[in-house]
């Protein structure tokens, strides 16, 4: 199968045309569903969450969604899936529910900032278990370097995988689905700017 060019977004992109989007050329749009505070732990909904996902279905896009996590537990990262799930219910999700793990600030001063590889990874397959039991595809977002150091890859190889790695070209040395190629694009119909990723599956 050939690739797709997909965008993800947020509350940093408020406003959104659509039909702009789509007739520029996008195929897919990976929506964040919520976040845990790194500072509190608290689970949010993101507020631009149900405006996004309704706006990009009514046009036909493909979607998919993602939380970012700040889980230091399975239960929380259980908690996590379970928002995703929640919000999903009643619209076609065809790309999968990610879990975003990464640094919370460059200080590193987030709650989930100094857990240990193996920790990370038993909380990311709780997250991946729990969408899965629940009849959707499961998958992980983070950097090609996060992939090599701050996860086992070998024990998450079997979900979706859509890593970020800023270059005209990745050398990430994992099998991959989706490779986010910069954070400072830009798409019609998008204002400001906008991550953009490549897509190398068909869902």
């Amino acid at each position: 199968m050939g690739s797709r060019i997909g965008i993800d977004i947020s509350k940093y992109q408020p406003s959104i045309n659509w039909q702009t989007v789509k007739d520029s050329g996008i195929e897919f749009v990976i929506i964040r569903a919520g976040y845990r505070g790194y500072g509190t732990g608290a689970l949010v909904e993101d507020p631009y969450f149900k405006q996004h996902i309704q706006g990009a279905t009514s046009v036909g896009l493909k979607v998919g969604v993602y939380v970012f996590s700040q889980a230091i537990t399975t239960q929380e990262a259980v908690e996590e899936a379970s928002l995703a799930l929640s919000l999903v219910k009643g619209y076609n999700i065809k790309y999968p529910i990610f879990f975003d793990t990464e640094y919370s600030t460059s200080a590193k001063t987030g709650r989930a900032d100094h857990l240990s590889q193996t920790q990370r990874t038993t909380i990311a397959k709780a997250f991946c278990e729990t969408i899965e039991n629940a009849g959707y595809n499961a998958g992980i977002y983070a950097s090609k370097t996060w992939f090599y150091y701050q996860l086992d890859y070998s024990q998450i190889s079997q979900y979706d995988i859509w890593v970020a790695h800023y270059a005209s070209a990745t050398d990430f040395k994992y099998r991959y689905d989706i490779w986010q190629y910069t954070g400072t694009g830009t798409c019609a119909g998008v204002g400001g700017l906008v991550d953009l990723n490549i897509g190398y599956t068909a869902y």
